[in-house]
């Protein structure tokens, strides 16, 4: 009779065990779910596996646009990723495809609350891309989109930056009156917007600002460096070539950098005495152009 009222207890104590953990997990499991359905603030929002109101286009945008604030199409990211069915046969590789690109938060004269500006880009599967961004606040524990627009592609109006900066939204883009090719342009404009009446509305003028070269144009002292810095082609011949040498440097191997610094040496030592030479200015221009088109060329080999 002893023994079997001490194993009852024991049962019984146990039993009350397994009750209290089981109350303790369903505890946490909800604390998790709320946590994830309602962020605490606007950067605690996954964007990468987020819902975005987007418009597909017939024809590659070659300006900035608005968009519609009611739009019923939509892409859900997953992992940053959204791949755009149709249009791309059995190779995945050609569909058209949107990714995450970047987010960036700040105050904004008129609301209240944190805003995150999100760029997506959209990849059309051939050379063409062009971003969106979105202008997200939260709203009773929830994202509500503010306002969202499309950029033009690359050398068209394409984006180069974005930022929330004393208290307005600033977008930097190229200028497609400078372009250089169908990628690039030497030439950026930018515009401040503000939100007002429930809308963004452009502030104040454009600001337009050619490129710089590589090197700080305040020192310039060469025949070479002089025009460059008065021209706006050849600044961004020098920029670009600039870039690709330290590109080509990134990542090669120690005796592969040896022959690249001693090939750059020669070519700029070639390049700076020949077109340093006395030479009219369009003879110069000419020299200057033909030397750093050449280097785009050969610096990859």
């Amino acid at each position: 009779m002893g023994n079997r009222v001490i194993a009852k207890c024991i049962e019984e104590i146990a039993r009350i065990k397994r009750e209290r953990e089981m109350r303790e997990l369903l505890i946490l499991i909800c604390c998790a779910v709320l946590s994830g359905a309602a962020p605490q603030s606007i950067p605690d929002v996954d964007w990468k596996d987020f819902s975005y109101p987007l418009l597909e286009t017939d024809s590659v945008p070659g300006e900035v646009r608005w968009m519609p604030p009611g739009a019923k199409e939509s892409v859900s990211l997953i992992n940053g990723r959204y791949v755009v069915p149709g249009n791309c046969g059995d190779n995945v590789r050609f569909c058209p495809l949107v990714t995450f690109d970047s987010v960036d938060y700040g105050a904004l004269d008129g609301i209240k609350s944190t805003v995150a500006a999100v760029v997506l880009t959209y990849h059309s599967g051939g050379t063409a891309n062009w971003q969106y961004v979105y202008l997200l606040a939260l709203d009773s524990g929830k994202p509500r989109l503010l306002a969202w627009l499309r950029t033009g592609s690359r050398a068209d109006q394409g984006l180069r930056e974005v930022s929330i900066t004393d208290g307005d939204l600033v977008l930097v883009i190229n200028n497609p009156d400078k372009r250089q090719g169908d990628c690039c342009s030497a030439e950026s404009i930018t515009t401040r917007y503000r939100w007002v009446g429930g809308s963004f509305s452009a502030i104040g003028q454009p600001v337009y600002k050619p490129d710089p070269p590589s090197f700080d144009c305040t020192k310039a002292v060469t025949p070479v460096e002089r025009l460059i810095c008065q021209d706006v082609e050849l600044s961004f011949l020098d920029r670009q070539m600039a870039k690709s040498y330290q590109m080509v440097l990134k990542g090669a191997s120690a005796e592969r950098k040896e022959l690249i610094w001693r090939q750059q040496a020669e070519w700029f030592a070639d390049y700076s005495r020949t077109c340093n030479a006395p030479l009219s200015e369009t003879e110069r221009r000419n020299c200057i152009d033909r030397y750093l088109n050449d280097r785009l060329t050969t610096i990859w080999k």
